[in-house]
């Protein structure tokens, strides 16, 4: 699938799970939210810092898990491993390099001390995704740099991390 083209992921996948594939992926992983809320050590709480291509900035409070955490527990990764695909329910995609998820200073370009983490969250602004609108895992990811537009790559409805 290539970003907007309109092509539905795998219909094999459960809604309330996500699942991890692709060439540089020894065999498939899943895991359900109630797997990945018992990941401790890769939960992630914070505001994150949101710049859309209108130029509107908010704060946006999420709840959720490191990807890089989820990827090195769940997921048994080749040597070659370099490309990491979100695919959405509604075939949209983003793909981020292998050194992109592995980061942890993502920015606000308002509060330069910040740092944050790539993460797929369950939770917005205090209230949990519902299962009945979609499956319930959002990309969210900070800046690279001031004036990076952030929110576009914000993935709604994650079900499938591929790893090529």
């Amino acid at each position: 699938c290539a970003a907007g083209c309109g092509c539905a992921p795998s219909e094999d996948v459960p809604r309330g799970t996500v699942v991890i594939e692709g060439d540089a992926v020894e065999g498939r992983a899943s895991f359900t939210l109630e797997e990945l809320k018992a990941m401790e050590d890769g939960l992630v709480e914070a505001d994150y810092f949101a710049l859309n291509s209108y130029g509107s900035k908010e704060y946006v409070h999420f709840k959720g898990v490191w990807v890089w955490h989820i990827l090195k527990e769940k997921a048994n990764l080749k040597e070659h491993a370099s490309r990491v695909s979100f695919i959405a329910e509604d075939g949209y995609e983003v793909e981020f390099t292998l050194e992109d998820v592995q980061r942890e200073d993502y920015i606000d370009e308002q509060n330069p001390q910040t740092k944050y983490k790539m993460i797929l969250a369950w939770e917005e602004n205090g209230r949990e995704y519902n299962p009945g609108k979609g499956n319930p895992f959002q990309l969210v990811v900070g800046q690279r740099e001031p004036g990076d537009e952030n929110r576009p790559c914000w993935v709604r409805n994650v079900m499938i991390i591929r790893v090529d």
